[in-house]
């Protein structure tokens, strides 16, 4: 973008870590951001301070929110005189016809569509500047990357197909647009060289007629360079051509051509053959921005995730610093003093876990490689019972914690951190599901080369879920519950190298087993 090109932005949305995910992702692509409101009234008093010294040239808002949503918004700034023509870019996942339509009567700029990347916001918020606050600008042959394309097409009806007839001779080329006007839009190249320009101009043809037999560069030629350019590549290629044997076809298919018309053209079959491949062209298309789309999504999740823990950091950062603040003073009674230490510790512990987050993430994917150490596993298990005793308290359960004969040869090869969590989650899920009055146990079983940790509890894991417990968001009647507890748990003591059980019976009722590796060292 050009230095003359105006980038200070106001930007409104209900969701805070979206409107830090709107600020980074605008301000690592080099604009300002120099307001952000959370509804769109908010937005309208902070619009009128800031337009009274020229100083906001352009409003990305999100179309839900509370108060006043972004098409009221957009009315407002419409109807005002001095923001008449500020561009103005909704930002949302809101893909039905007629609520774009409506966006659009009330003089939007452009979408952006929910999940985007930073890249893809810029390119829109680009677009937006350059065309200023005009009606919703379609061109032909719009962004793919964003899914409200479709709808805009429908809306402003759909575009008509470019197909591209690569010939020699002019006798050809007539032959070939007389037979697809008016159904498609017929763009003519005599030779090789003018059709690598028009192949690569914008709009884009959505399919290539192309000849075989050319002097200066003949098809095959032309085909190789289609290929090789990254914006070229996925456009469909047809040759048409006299020549026609077996191996000639089978030369040209494997050098990237989608079918072949021999010549003379009939255009019955012509036609036949280009919707084909214009079908297939579109199941592509939208299987790559399906994929693109899921690719957004996760880097928008990571983005908000990384912010959530950046958020969560700050609070922490102030529990640890006042309850270290409180033992400097000196006046707390012993029972104070041990509060104030289990405050410091929990606040740590949790610090922790916000850190491990991301790693979680890696686990997920396969891209973790654990640091292996000694762990005792007694030591931890107290740990966790001590950090969870207010939640036991709580619902009147009792954590007991059974002996071992051996407690000196109860140290696992792991990581403390992920042992911790494997525990609490598992511990934490037998309380919530013990009634009141009753008890959670811990106990330890040590074999050869391995150590058991068993977590027991009186209620039964419920017959609808049992079999896919450990799956990524498997609960049952929990209305806050995440299903995330036992999965992570599993991912967790796999990538130890260990592993995960449960039986829950009437008779034994249940018990989770976590199988770690021994420490030889000891």
């Amino acid at each position: 973008m050009s230095d003359d090109i105006p980038t200070r932005l106001l930007i409104v949305d209900d969701i805070p870590t979206m409107l830090q995910t709107l600020r980074f992702a605008l301000e690592d692509q080099g604009f300002e951001v120099v307001a952000a409101a959370a509804d769109g009234q908010e937005a309208l008093n902070l619009l009128k301070r800031e337009r009274e010294r020229l100083r906001v040239d352009m409003v990305l808002a999100d179309w839900h929110m509370p108060k006043m949503n972004g098409v009221e918004l957009l009315r407002q700034i419409r109807a005002n005189p001095k923001t008449a023509k500020l561009p103005f870019l909704m930002v949302t996942g809101e893909i039905e016809r007629t609520k774009v339509a409506e966006a659009i009567k009330c003089g939007v700029t452009d979408f952006v569509a929910k999940p985007f990347t930073s890249e893809s916001l810029a390119k829109r918020v680009r677009s937006a500047l350059k065309y200023g606050a005009s009606a919703m600008h379609v061109p032909t042959g719009a962004d793919p990357s964003n899914p409200l394309s479709r709808a805009l097409e429908a809306q402003s009806g759909p575009r008509q197909r470019i197909i591209l007839t690569v010939d020699d001779e002019p006798d050809n080329i007539e032959i070939v647009a007389e037979a697809l006007k008016p159904q498609y839009n017929v763009k003519a190249a005599i030779n090789g060289r003018i059709a690598l320009k028009v192949a690569a101009a914008q709009p884009p043809p959505d399919l290539i007629l192309l000849d075989i037999m050319m002097p200066e560069m003949d098809g095959m030629e032309v085909l190789s360079k289609l290929k090789q350019n990254p914006r070229t590549a996925s456009i469909p290629v047809i040759f048409v051509t006299a020549k026609w044997t077996n191996d000639e076809v089978a030369t040209g298919l494997t050098a990237g051509a989608d079918d072949y018309i021999v010549k003379p053209i009939q255009p019955i079959i012509l036609k036949a053959r280009i919707e084909t491949q214009l079908r297939l062209k579109d199941a592509a298309d939208a299987l790559r921005e399906q994929l693109d789309l899921t690719v957004a999504h996760i880097r928008l999740q990571e983005d908000i995730d990384r912010m959530v823990r950046h958020d969560i950091r700050n609070p922490l950062t102030a529990i640890i610093g006042y309850a270290d603040e409180l033992g400097e003073q000196g006046y707390l009674t012993p029972v104070q003093q041990e509060l104030r230490e289990k405050i410091e510790q929990a606040a740590f512990t949790v610090s922790e876990l916000v850190n491990f987050s991301v790693e979680l993430l890696r686990i997920e994917r396969g891209e973790y490689t654990p640091k292996l150490a000694p762990v005792n596993l007694v030591d931890l298990a107290q740990r966790v019972m001590r950090d969870l005793q207010p939640l036991a308290r709580a619902g009147m359960v009792e954590l007991l914690l059974q002996e071992h004969d051996r407690p000196e040869a109860l140290v696992a090869s792991g990581e403390r951190l992920l042992i911790y969590t494997i525990l609490a989650n598992l511990i934490r899920n037998a309380i919530e599901a013990t009634a009141a009055r009753g008890s959670v146990r811990i106990r330890f079983e040590h074999g050869e080369g391995q150590i058991k940790v068993h977590v027991m509890n009186p209620a039964l894991v419920p017959a609808a879920i049992r079999e896919r417990l450990f799956e990524k968001g498997a609960t049952f009647g929990k209305e806050d519950g995440s299903g995330l507890g036992t999965y992570s748990a599993k991912l967790m003591a796999e990538v130890l190298g260990g592993s995960i059980s449960f039986i829950s019976t009437e008779k034994e009722r249940t018990c989770f087993s976590v199988t770690l590796p021994a420490h030889h060292g000891r």
